[in-house]
């Protein structure tokens, strides 16, 4: 059996502000600020140029999170709650709340693994249509499985569905702090999550999108 691939893909969703200059100037604006500067140059009726200097300074703003609500029911798709139970037990490990099932989401990410299917480009559909798709916040990340779909490992269809599950899971845990499917999935600022699971020709193709 060839290897198994994963990929991770975060966003933060901002809003910028404009934030007037500081009084009595001094010290350089964080990182996250934007300081332009420019000089407007005015032609006086005696024939002079009177030049002004003009100084906007912008700083991103995060968006506030969504307000809470409650989980939505449950799919069809045992193996969607499956996917739910394990992400939260790898949580409730590092002592971090459940996250709760979006169906929303689960909608997005399954259309994810049906392009992943279909293109094997990873991330193209989170990266294209997250920003503002429905039941998204202000802060979302995606972990997908094997762009070229995790083959049957199992015999049994239940069977292998789970296990399926368990092993991209537990290669996306394994990487431990500093990889970008662990971190996602210990992010505390995370709150629900949404599966996407498509077959094609007996391949899982598994999305994981999450968002606060």
């Amino acid at each position: 059996m060839r290897a198994i691939a994963i990929l991770a893909l975060a966003a933060a969703f901002v809003a910028c502000a404009p934030k007037p200059p500081a009084a009595g100037g001094g010290g350089g604006g964080g990182g996250d600020e934007q300081v332009e500067t420019r000089v407007i140059e005015e032609r006086l009726p005696d024939g002079s140029i009177k030049r002004t200097t003009v100084t906007t300074t912008r700083k991103k703003v995060e968006a506030p999170p969504p307000p809470p609500r409650p989980a939505d029911p449950w799919p069809a798709d045992p193996i969607v709650r499956y996917n739910v139970e394990r992400v939260n037990q790898y949580r409730a490990s590092r002592g971090l709340p459940a996250l709760l099932f979006d169906a929303k989401i689960s909608a997005f990410a399954r259309q994810g693994s049906e392009r992943l299917a279909r293109d094997h480009v990873p991330h193209a559909n989170f990266a294209e249509h997250a920003q503002g798709a429905p039941g998204f916040g202000s802060h979302s990340a995606e972990n997908q499985g094997d762009p070229g779909g995790v083959p049957a490992l199992e015999p049994d269809p239940a069977r292998n569905a789970r296990r399926q599950v368990d092993t991209m899971l537990e290669l996306m845990w394994n990487e431990g702090p500093g990889g970008g499917h662990y971190e996602t999935m210990v992010n505390p600022r995370m709150r629900r999550i949404g599966i996407g699971i498509v077959y094609v020709n007996g391949r899982m193709y598994m999305t994981n999108d999450f968002s606060d």
